[in-house]
């Protein structure tokens, strides 16, 4: 077969059928239900010996992470048995440019919706009970820009009956029909991240990175309203930032250093800066004035878990031996899934470093983040290969 820069291919939402208690935690969107890349983790064994593979799929090529919500799981999804309930297909540019190629964006679940974006710029609203289109709409249009170089990545945000994607701009449509409310005047290089909404005191805020920096936008007309140049080999910006202390503090990071900014509601300000966290892809888990991460690039096996201090940007302890991966926060303890396909949990832990359990899961190569919802841990590689593993 030949092979090709850009490759046209069916791109597949498919959502199965969960049996959920009431009780159960749901993750419905990017970073989980909050958006803070944690959960409680009620039910959550930190042995991996206590779960077996319950079922796989083969869902195609992409970095999209699993969603769940009310019984159904989407895209790179979850059910008690894999059972496939309905699939949207179309075809789309999977935009293979130094990857495998295929979406970066996860699906964003709503009652009876779920948003989707491609990988170049179809935004979709779909019916959770059957997949039917309830609108479309492209961000290549609504932006007035060229498909980045790495694809469209922003997770949709919803928020108050709008969703929020940005791509070195940014924009919010109306929920209901896909129509452009507003889109922010400036044009920056394309970042590959997914916006934040938060509160300032009284006021609604917008903060999204993209390749030179971070901006902080009014959430009801997107006028920008402050800007922090951060820098990031080759504009390769591709994490989420962290809002902490009701909007006065906010955490950015990415593959050269992190930073610790404070807003006022008018102005950002640096607090510290540091190299010792450094990842292109890698979502913080911040707890207890502690910030959990892997710190290294993709493709070294001299990746570190790290902790260091909030107040300060200090290390606090590192570990080698996690290679390139993304972690996620499961009440006291870090759940990290590395590039090369290894599962390994560890505590929450201000003074030292302490693992309970590490399992080879998958082969590489793995750069989504792993999600924990109904007592299932969920994971996927850039190939498609999808796991579902559940309490023996």
């Amino acid at each position: 077969m030949k092979t090709i820069l850009f490759q046209r291919s069916a791109i597949l939402l498919l959502a199965f059928t969960v049996c959920f208690p009431l009780a159960a935690e749901d993750w419905p969107q990017w970073l989980g239900p909050d958006g803070s890349n944690q959960t409680s983790g009620k039910d959550f064994i930190p042995d991996f010996n206590k779960y077996n593979i319950a079922w796989e799929k083969q869902i195609g090529l992409g970095y999209a992470s699993i969603t769940v919500a009310d019984g159904n799981a989407f895209y790179c999804l979850e059910a008690s048995t894999g059972k496939e309930k309905w699939r949207k297909s179309y075809d789309a540019d999977l935009i293979p440019r130094m990857h495998k190629g295929g979406p970066n964006a996860s699906p964003t679940i709503d009652g009876d919706r779920v948003f989707t974006l491609s990988k170049d710029g179809r935004i979709y609203s779909l019916n959770v009970q059957d997949g039917s289109v309830n609108w479309e709409a492209n961000l290549v249009d609504i932006f007035g820009i060229k498909i980045p170089s790495w694809g469209f990545a922003s997770s949709p945000v919803l928020h108050d009956g709008r969703i929020i994607v940005s791509a070195g701009k940014v924009a919010a449509l109306d929920a209901s029909n896909g129509k452009a409310l507003w889109v922010s005047q400036e044009t920056y290089r394309p970042g590959y991240t997914t916006p934040v909404i938060f509160e300032n005191g009284a006021t609604e805020f917008v903060a999204t990175m993209d390749g030179k920096g971070l901006s902080i936008l009014t959430a009801r007309g997107g006028v920008e309203i402050a800007r922090h140049p951060f820098k990031a080999q080759f504009d390769m910006q591709a994490t989420t930032p962290i809002i902490l202390k009701a909007g006065l503090q906010i955490f950015i990071s990415g593959n050269m250093t992190s930073e610790l900014l404070a807003f006022d509601g008018t102005n950002l300000t640096g607090m510290w800066k540091t190299r010792e966290i450094k990842n292109a892809m890698n979502n913080s888990v911040i707890a207890d004035g502690v910030i959990y991460r892997v710190d290294g690039k993709q493709g070294s096996r001299n990746s570190l878990l790290v902790a260091v201090s909030l107040d300060s940007g200090k290390l606090i302890w590192s570990r080698e031996g996690f290679g390139f991966g993304n972690t996620i926060g499961l009440g006291e303890h870090i759940l990290s899934l590395s590039e090369s396909g290894e599962l390994a949990v560890s505590g929450m832990n201000k003074i030292a470093f302490k693992e309970f359990s590490r399992r080879k899961i998958l082969d590489s190569t793995c750069w989504t983040t792993p999600i924990f919802a109904d007592q299932r841990i969920y994971v996927r590689n850039d190939l498609g290969h999808l796991i579902c593993l559940s309490k023996s």
